[in-house]
């Protein structure tokens, strides 16, 4: 099976996190709003309770008020307390007090009826539809009702108009489902005793105080203590018990007065209605976005994705030893732009360190090429030089025999030692030597003098680096008959030694000296007269690594060459 590319993997990843985003933050939004619109819901229904619950208690105390007017009137006693004599002054009285009544629903429409019952059932009522007057059957509901209201006296109690019956005086004057405010007059303490001024309300007055809270198909109602509905928006419910309906949510808000209560159903599928339109909405705009999301993700890849291809592409022809890459076109991101220069730049000193490493290995066959050209037995060199001496010595030539003894004892120390390094002492005893053969060479005099200390003698120390030195005053004497003077100092220091090789034969501007020096410390191929000293630098750094230098200067009338290198070998 064939594996995906990484490109199509990257846009994979992006997508399905970009997915994974959106159904979370849809999720997150979508409980967010749902909780925000039943918390909406209750807000403005409790903000519509509250100005019912003002609506509906300025009812109550308009009809309080007017009850507290009726009861400091003297025929509300005198009835209560049965004062008169015969039946024309009880129809006088009756009378009187049906017009007062008639004033206080004239006075209040919040009304719909209002009357005086005395405990034993005898009743003067005015209503909107009709007067009545007669004996009320007290029931053991309407008794019990009674003998409550003697119990909370000045207070009015409100209870439903269903405690009054059917068949009732006040029930068919009333007529019409209300509710009904009932204050004892007296003060005896027994409802047989008291009497009793009822005050009703029409239940579809006491509705409209509070209609405002219905909203989005829900449903009120207006419980009494008992939990009984005493006023409800929904047909049927009206003087039931409680009970809330299913699939609906119930706020309630509990009033301030009669221990009533208020309640709005609301439907479950209503808001969730808006819900869904919330929901399909959103799903368009994230999806709308996502899209937007993904496509732009798709060409910020690419985007990014070309540069690391072209690291990938560059990097396997690497791998395959294919050196020869090329730097890919900018793509403005910074970042990758730079990481494939510095791969290229890699590369390429990459390729220069091998090209070098060949043209090593090609300089080294070379020279070991040349090394076998020149190759000579030394046995047959030394057999020869001691043949030319004994020949020397048999013609009395003894200055050539000296010369070739000599020169054999120069030459026995580079075919004997193939050792690198050797004691001071073995270099200076070869410097004496050499010294020795320059001064046959030249005829003009030679003042010669070495400085080293004898605890120095016994130190390690490269080979053949004072004579290519002590030679260059020999190839750039201005005058071979001149007198000569060359003094060689050794030391040594914490950083590793130092050479002085002083002389006067040598000539040279200043500014020779300093290109002479600068192309030693490159290690740049030198011109013929200076290939000794760059031989030397050169032997020096492979011994000693980069801390070594040899530098060429004047100092009045000689010209100071002056090496240092480290004291171990690196």
């Amino acid at each position: 099976m064939k594996r995906l590319n990484w490109k199509v993997k990257l846009v994979i990843t992006i997508i399905g996190a970009i997915s994974l985003v959106v159904a979370v933050l849809y999720l997150v939004t979508y409980l967010f709003f749902s909780a925000q619109l039943k918390r909406n819901d209750e807000k403005i229904a409790q903000m519509n309770f509250r100005q019912a619950e003002e609506n509906l208690e300025q009812i109550i105390k308009l009809g309080i008020r007017d009850a507290n007017r009726y009861d400091m009137d003297m025929m509300a006693w005198t009835f209560g307390n049965r004062e008169f004599e015969g039946d024309s002054q009880r129809t006088a009285l009756t009378r009187k007090m049906i017009l007062r009544f008639e004033e206080i629903l004239a006075i209040n429409p919040n009304l719909s009826a209002a009357a005086q019952m005395n405990g034993d059932g005898e009743t003067v009522i005015a209503s909107v539809s009709k007067n009545r007057t007669g004996i009320t059957q007290v029931s053991e509901e309407l008794r019990a009702v009674l003998e409550e209201s003697t119990k909370i006296y000045p207070a009015f109690q409100w209870v439903p108009g269903d405690v009054l019956g059917e068949d009732e005086v006040l029930s068919k004057a009333v007529e019409e489902p209300a509710v009904l405010g009932i204050r004892s007059i007296g003060r005896s303490g027994r409802a047989e005793e008291d009497s009793f001024i009822i005050l009703s309300i029409s239940e579809e007055r006491i509705r409209r105080c509070y209609e405002s809270v219905v909203y989005n198909g829900s449903q009120a109602v207006l419980l009494d203590e008992n939990n009984r509905v005493i006023s409800s928006t929904k047909e049927g419910l009206l003087y039931q018990e409680f009970e809330p309906e299913k699939d609906c949510r119930i706020v309630v808000y509990p009033l301030s007065y009669n221990n009533w209560t208020m309640v709005n159903m609301i439907p479950v599928k209503n808001y969730q209605k808006e819900i869904r339109t919330f929901r399909n909405f959103s799903l368009v705009i994230i999806l709308t976005a996502a899209v937007c999301v993904i496509f732009i993700a798709v060409i910020w890849s690419r985007r990014y994705t070309s540069p690391i291809q072209n690291l990938m592409d560059n990097m396997e022809k690497v791998g395959k030893e294919q050196l020869d890459i090329t730097l890919p076109e900018r793509t403005g991101l910074c970042e990758l732009d730079n990481l494939n220069r510095e791969f290229c730049e890699t590369v390429r000193k990459l390729k220069m360190y091998i090209a070098d490493l060949q043209q090593a290995e090609k300089d080294k066959a070379a020279e070991e090429l040349k090394a076998l050209q020149y190759q000579i037995n030394p046995h047959f060199l030394y057999n020869s030089l001691n043949s030319i001496r004994w020949m020397a010595m048999m013609t009395n030539n003894i200055k050539v025999a000296d010369s070739i003894v000599m020169l054999t004892r120069i030459i026995t120390p580079v075919f004997r030692n193939p050792s690198l390094t050797w004691k001071i002492r073995d270099e200076l005893e070869f410097i004496d030597n050499y010294i020795g053969m320059m001064m046959l060479r030249y005829s003009g005099s030679l003042e010669y003098k070495m400085e080293c200390r004898e605890d120095l003698k016994e130190e390690s120390f490269p080979r053949f680096v004072l004579q290519p030195v002590i030679e260059n005053c020999f190839v750039h004497c201005r005058n071979k008959a001149e007198d000569m003077k060359i003094r060689v100092a050794i030391d040594k220091t914490e950083a590793g030694f130092v050479i002085e090789v002083r002389n006067t034969a040598e000539y040279a501007e200043e500014e020779r000296l300093a290109q002479v020096t600068e192309q030693l410390r490159n290690t740049k191929e030198a011109s013929g007269e200076d290939v000794g000293l760059y031989n030397v630098v050169k032997r020096l750094r492979y011994l000693y690594g980069e801390e070594c230098s040899i530098i060429l200067f004047r100092e009045k009338n000689e010209v100071v060459s002056r090496i240092s290198f480290p004291e171990k070998p690196s």
